[in-house]
């Protein structure tokens, strides 16, 4: 690991302490796992496990508008990456 030193305001850091608190980790724990799901979110680094899970294990929703080439954009839809080209048939 690498040391890494933050300045918080004194609201923000006793809100994440509380949060950390409540989730029974470390106050160093809950900022590299948030900071590892903001990244995963926005296409820097790979998703958490965390993240996955809660993607594969959420309530099942209708689509209304489903894409019927879903099981080959999986990629696309759990992580960002382009989406592949449509195969002719």
């Amino acid at each position: 690991m690498h040391r890494t030193q933050l300045l918080l305001p004194r609201d923000l850091h006793r809100r994440a302490a509380e949060a950390a608190s409540a989730r029974r980790m470390s106050l160093g724990g809950l900022v590299r796992e948030a900071l590892g799901d903001y990244l995963a979110r926005s296409g820097s680094v790979q998703p958490s496990a965390e993240a996955i899970d809660e993607v594969l294990l959420a309530e099942p929703f209708d689509d209304p508008d489903p894409d019927p080439e879903l099981s080959s954009n999986v990629d696309h839809y759990l992580y960002g990456a382009p989406r592949r080209p449509r195969r002719r048939r």
